[in-house]
């Protein structure tokens, strides 16, 4: 698959090369100076770079996610502007994939219809419950009943892109892997669940969701 470049508006994580703390920030514009960034932020805490400081920055797209190396070459203080760090554009052979099937799990209230298998040529009873956590590889449901690890179940759930305005469902197939009551007087449990046959476009669009989501938690702590 080809490599998607930045774009301007595009969400991006900095991680200095010296520390694993990820900042948050985007891409204000690009020319042939480099990569215009605001000052990127963690937990109210802003990222301070000295010139030529090596960082690692890391975006995700529908098509997966990317990332490249690359330092801080300059740094923007203009009048009613933002102040902004310049980051040396990557070469094109300077960007790659990474993988983020279990990379991040974020807490998210979702509703997905679920069924057991139907027996051939059966129709599948969906029941609908919501969602406690979303990952590229799996999904966390809240049931009012327990299920035997193993089990197989159709999932069907919508995921909606907040930053492109669209929406994408996402049918396949799980796995439960575990299955822990969580509240006994309400009884509650909580059952994981391994996708089986989801597709890399519909992984990579849930992950580019997480990442969304991952973002809007960070802004708010």
């Amino acid at each position: 698959m080809a490599i998607e470049k930045l774009r301007i508006g595009q969400k991006i994580f900095v991680i200095p090369l010296d520390r694993e703390e990820q900042y948050i920030s985007s891409v204000y514009d690009m020319d042939d100076k480099g990569i215009y960034v605001p000052i990127p932020f963690a937990n109210s805490q802003p990222l301070i770079l000295t010139r030529e400081q090596e960082i690692q920055v890391k975006y995700m797209t529908e098509n997966g996610g990317f990332m490249f190396r690359t330092q801080a070459i300059g740094r923007v203080n203009e009048k009613d502007k933002l102040p902004m760090y310049i980051f040396r554009y990557p070469l094109d052979t300077e960007i790659t994939r990474f993988q983020l099937r279990e990379f991040a799990r974020v807490p998210i209230m979702l509703e997905v219809e679920y069924a057991l298998p139907p027996e051939k040529d059966e129709p599948a009873v969906f029941e609908k419950v919501f969602t406690v956590d979303l990952s590229g590889g799996g999904i966390k449901l809240a049931i009012k009943k327990p299920f035997n690890r193993g089990q197989k179940l159709l999932l069907c759930f919508t995921i909606a892109y907040k930053a492109k305005k669209k929406q994408q469902v996402i049918s396949t197939r799980g796995q439960v892997i575990r299955c822990e009551l969580v509240d006994q007087d309400m009884g509650t449990y909580h059952i994981g669940i391994k996708f089986l046959d989801i597709t890399p476009q519909q992984q990579d669009a849930i992950m580019a969701y997480v990442f969304e989501r991952m973002i809007e938690i960070k802004r708010r702590k």
